[in-house]
């Protein structure tokens, strides 16, 4: 099977399309970093300024907008192996009794700021090299689980072990097989000393710092992409093109005859439609091939993935198409999900399968598309419901969180206030106004149409009950929700300019349910910022997770 990865560099943004067969199976975003915000990969000198044993996390200090966390999983490697290692009456390691309030620790970023939610820390640090992972907390050698001959495994031990540290170990990459032992022992010391000289960063200075910033942009995306058998590298940048030789030579030398530099007038993406697939993977509903289709939508605890048949049609009745139609979805799926590059916990809602056999090939199906991930993912059973649980590393932010935002006017719902809310409720502020001269009501464009037309009952009411006469006036910029009433007394204005907050929102479409009969949901407020207590442990584990011994 051939292996393809074309690069395109812009101004800021390096992109990488990696293909196997030619298909699409991999998109990586590599962009230089700006500001105080760490990124995954970095490791900080962070004090704790928070131990909350009731969720099991800690909140510690890193120099950023938010507190970033620590939860007993991942900070398990700080306990002095007293006490079962800080574990508590379940076997789970208690945040409690590994950390303490004010105390300074040398952490790397698993997971980045998300939201409200402060980036995520892990005392398992990892190193990263070219063919070898230097592991901070393990003192032993771990095999990428694709050198597979032991042979070769005892070869590579016996190389690595005169250069293991007092303390520390090192996970030896696929690259590294049939590698002269002079290379990995050179490049073994050059992961102990840097490690070595990080320590030594810390004691020098308080904490907050950063003692390594992970690289960004081209630079990154050589490291982490020109590994292996790769048959042809195409790169549109001539300045990159001269790098990555450079860094095949020192690294990689298989790899020079691949690398080609891109020079046609379209664009790399273009040519290989990948900016096609780009923008189809910003949508949530993914079509399947023969018929029906997948909606994939991502909460703040997990990522939701509803399958539907549509018109697909399937002979042996309504089991076979059930069948058919979830072991589609299912291959799609595992496809979606790496490109989208989502993490955490899934939840997949089939289609209804009576028979356990079915259930079977679909659960065996999931597992064997999986199998070409490189990140630790799980595959569970189908319950009596028909949903499918999966969890999957999470490893950088998913896609979509790096091309898009919260769209402002709907709250990030998808979803925002009717127009016939927003005249209501404007409606009952005015209402509540003292008898005056005048009362003018500002809003946008549509909601003042409604107020002049299916609404002009409700305002000749208002009318009525003041005894005064209303204008509406129009503000065209205004979003929906933004409203104001100004009367013709200045003692009796209300504040400029004034804009529902959320507890408005909720209690308009509460009263208006109660007072005309609608049914709109007011847009849900912000959620404290928190983290949960740990259930995905895991989730952002060390680098070895994915290796055996």
């Amino acid at each position: 099977m051939t292996r393809e990865v074309m690069i395109s560099v812009s101004p800021g943004e390096t992109r990488i399309a990696k293909f196997e067969g030619g298909r699409l199976t991999d998109l990586a975003f590599e962009r230089e970093r700006t500001g105080g915000d760490v990124t995954v990969g970095d490791i900080v000198y962070g004090k704790v300024m928070r131990v909350d044993p009731s969720i099991n996390l800690a909140f510690v200090d890193v120099g950023t907008e938010r507190n970033a966390v620590l939860i007993g999983y991942d900070a398990e490697p700080l306990g002095d192996g007293g006490d079962e290692n800080g574990r508590g009456r379940r076997g789970r390691p208690r945040i409690e009794r590994l950390v303490d309030e004010g105390e300074s620790l040398v952490l790397a970023v698993s997971a980045e700021a998300v939201d409200n939610k402060g980036a995520k820390l892990t005392a398992k640090i990892t190193l990263p090299g070219q063919h070898l992972v230097f592991i901070t907390y393990r003192d032993e050698i771990v095999f990428s689980r694709q050198i597979a001959d032991e042979d070769e495994r005892e070869r590579l031990r016996e190389a690595i072990e005169p250069a293991m540290p007092a303390r520390g170990g090192f996970i030896l990459r696929t690259s590294a097989v049939d590698l002269d032992p002079e290379v990995l022992r050179e490049e073994a010391q050059s992961l102990a000393d840097k490690w070595a000289d990080l320590e030594a960063q810390a004691k020098a200075q308080d904490a907050p710092a950063i003692l390594l910033k992970e690289e960004t942009g081209p630079i990154r995306a050589l490291r982490d992409h020109l590994s292996g058998k790769i048959d042809q590298i195409l790169i549109d940048d001539g300045e990159l093109v001269a790098t990555a030789r450079d860094y095949a030579k020192e690294n990689s030398p298989e790899l020079l005859d691949a690398i080609e530099h891109y020079t046609d007038d379209i664009a790399l993406f273009e040519e290989y439609d990948i900016e096609g697939d780009i923008e189809r993977l910003m949508s949530p509903r993914v079509p399947l091939k023969g018929g029906g289709w997948i909606v994939i939508e991502e909460t703040e605890a997990l990522t939701t993935i509803d399958v539907n048949s549509g018109r697909r049609r399937v002979q042996g009745g309504k089991e076979a198409m059930a069948l058919d139609t979830n072991l589609a979805a299912v291959k799609e799926i595992a496809k979606q999900v790496r490109l989208r590059g989502l993490g955490g916990a899934f939840v997949i809602d089939l289609l209804q399968m009576r028979e356990e056999k079915n259930m079977i090939k679909v659960e065996d199906a999931l597992d064997r598309a999986m199998k070409g991930d490189p990140l630790p993912h799980r595959v569970g059973e189908i319950s009596d419901f028909g949903l499918l649980e999966m969890t999957r590393k999470r490893a950088t932010k998913p896609l979509a969180r790096t091309l898009m935002e919260r769209c402002h006017p709907c709250y990030g719902r998808g979803s925002r206030l009717t127009v016939e809310t927003v005249g209501l409720s404007l409606l009952r502020r005015a209402a509540k106004l003292r008898p005056t001269d005048t009362v003018n009501l500002f809003t946008n464009d549509e909601v003042a149409t409604w107020l002049l037309g299916p609404g002009a009952d409700y305002l000749d009411t208002v009318k009525e009950r003041l005894g005064v006469d209303i204008a509406v006036a129009t503000e065209p910029d205004w979003p929906r929700e933004k409203t104001d009433i100004i009367t013709a007394m200045a003692e009796e204005e209300t504040p400029a300019e004034e804009e529902a907050d959320e507890g408005e929102v909720a209690e308009a479409d509460e009263e208006a349910v109660e007072d005309e009969g609608t049914e709109d949901d007011a847009p849900g407020g912000e959620s404290e910022p928190g983290a949960d207590d740990g259930s995905d442990d895991g989730a952002n584990g060390g680098g070895d997770e994915d290796e055996d011994k």
